[in-house]
């Protein structure tokens, strides 16, 4: 779908000023489309362990290839992706936005956004859930009830898995006191009793430091009860349940459940071929280069990354590179080939119905039901005859 230069413009105005300094005025030239210039990928804030991984792998990439690849950090889902729309980056490992701006969904369902053109380039698993101190009493999502919860700043990704986890307990938004907090900020809160819990990656710079000055315990989302998983299919897709262990303030042998997805390196669907196939060999290439630099980075591996759940589809050029590698299958194929249906659907239909609805402060709402009612059912690979090797890490 067309992109008027209005809504880039726009866009541009939504990165922060301290990240265009960070850069060093790299987001005033032409968009990096040729081995001269430099590649900008955005991502979370320094400290976290998603920046931690990246920069390792960046900073492998840069030296072996020549390429250089600079961050850029944002503490929100837009300030995240808006970069990535308007040029100023060419990829982003943002957090779940990325599938909330493929569907134009809540935030995105607005003149600024409507559904954009993402593509998955690389998907490296890892684990995110809530922690308490252990000083709190809270041992396990029941016990959140009536206590401090997070609602993150201009984060829906976040905040739809938070609800999730809620809900295996048991609870709902109004059994919590509600904090409004960024998603940098929760480590000062959780230290202060500002709040009762957060949500974060089992591992990182910012919560191996808080563990090491406030035991913590990660609240376990297990067991054999599938109705506490009810509602994770709408709230977060993307997710299944996963067990860790390694993570910030576990003893050795401890192990727990909570969330498993990826946060996978995105760009949008016209990011050339070549360069898109330059980028994941080298990315497997000096994979041995990097494994060790962070606790997660091992997950960086070929044979590690998640393809399914498939939320949004990949860069042709990986689908290529998966196949040539073996792990590609008919119903990948088959679920890839029906979001990128679902993309044009969407983009064929988005104009008319803001049109129409650009003055109902339901039109996020009446989005997902035009959606539900007009939209094919996405054929979930579980239920495809072919299932074989769809998955990654287990």
């Amino acid at each position: 779908m067309p992109r008027p230069i209005s809504r880039r413009s726009l866009l541009m105005g939504m990165s922060s000023v301290s990240a265009l300094a960070m850069l060093s005025g790299c987001s005033s030239g032409p968009r990096a489309t040729d081995r001269t210039q430099q590649l900008v990928w955005s991502t979370y804030n320094v400290g976290t362990g998603t920046y931690n991984d990246l920069a390792a792998v960046a900073n492998t990439l840069t030296g072996k290839t020549g390429r250089q690849i600079r961050l850029m950090t944002s503490d929100t889902g837009i300030g995240r992706l808006a970069p990535l729309i308007n040029g100023t980056a060419q990829y982003s490992r943002a957090g779940d936005e990325y599938y909330y701006a493929f569907e134009g969904n809540d935030e995105f369902a607005s003149e600024q956004w409507g559904p954009q053109p993402l593509r998955q380039v690389w998907t490296p698993p890892g684990n995110y859930g809530v922690l308490v101190r252990k000083d709190s009493g809270i041992e396990t999502v029941a016990d959140l009830k009536g206590k401090k919860y997070p609602r993150l700043v201009a984060s829906t990704s976040m905040n739809r898995k938070l609800e999730a986890i809620l809900n295996y307990g048991g609870l709902t938004g109004s059994d919590v006191e509600m904090v409004d907090i960024s998603y940098g900020g929760q480590i000062e809160a959780v230290k202060t009793g500002q709040l009762d819990a957060m949500y974060q990656n089992v591992v990182g710079a910012n919560v191996e430091e808080l563990a090491s000055q406030y035991p913590i315990r990660w609240l376990d989302l297990g067991g054999n009860d599938q109705s506490r998983y009810e509602t994770w299919e709408e709230l977060a897709p993307m997710v299944i349940p996963g067990r860790f262990t390694d993570g910030a303030g576990m003893a050795d042998g401890e192990s727990a459940v909570n969330m498993q997805y990826s946060i996978p390196l995105t760009t949008l669907a016209e990011r050339p071929y070549d360069e898109v196939t330059r980028l994941v060999t080298a990315m497997d290439k000096y994979f041995e280069d990097y494994k060790n630099a962070t606790p997660d980075a091992k997950n960086f591996a070929f044979d590690q990354i998640l393809l399914d759940p498939m939320v949004v589809p990949f860069h042709e050029a990986m689908v290529d590179f998966l196949k040539e590698k073996g792990r590609w299958t008919k119903d990948l194929q088959t679920r890839n080939d029906a979001l990128l249906d679902r993309e044009q659907r969407m983009a064929e239909a988005w104009p008319d119905f803001w049109e129409q609805h650009k003055n109902d402060p339901e039109v996020p709402a009446k989005w997902v039901d035009w959606k539900r009612e007009n939209l094919p059912k996405l054929p979930t690979i579980d239920d495809l005859p072919n299932s074989s090797d769809n998955g990654g890490a287990a």
